[in-house]
């Protein structure tokens, strides 16, 4: 398991930090960053790899009886996971 990046005291989030995860994929693949089956993978894997945790990934069901979430990356925790995840790798 990755460790948990805390958000920082005082960091202020709006709307923009927010995307679908969707519109979120189409960025990365366009920026050439991660492939769709890669960010699906993470998500898939959201809870024990710590993006819901860290704050990185939202998760909201339209209604209680919904069987699937919304996702929504915020961008600067999903920064903040990615650079804490590649400096545990280069510790390790």
């Amino acid at each position: 398991m990755t460790p948990q990046p805390t958000p920082q005291a005082g960091a202020t989030l709006d709307l923009s930090d927010i995307t679908p995860f969707a519109e979120f994929c189409r960025e990365c693949e366009k920026r050439k960053l991660a492939t769709r089956a890669q960010l699906q993978w993470w998500m898939r894997y959201r809870r024990q790899n710590g993006l819901l945790s860290s704050g990185a990934v939202v998760e909201r069901k339209v209604n209680p009886s919904a069987k699937k979430a919304m996702l929504f990356v915020v961008r600067p925790r999903f920064v903040a996971w990615l650079a804490a995840s590649s400096e545990t790798l280069a510790a390790a």
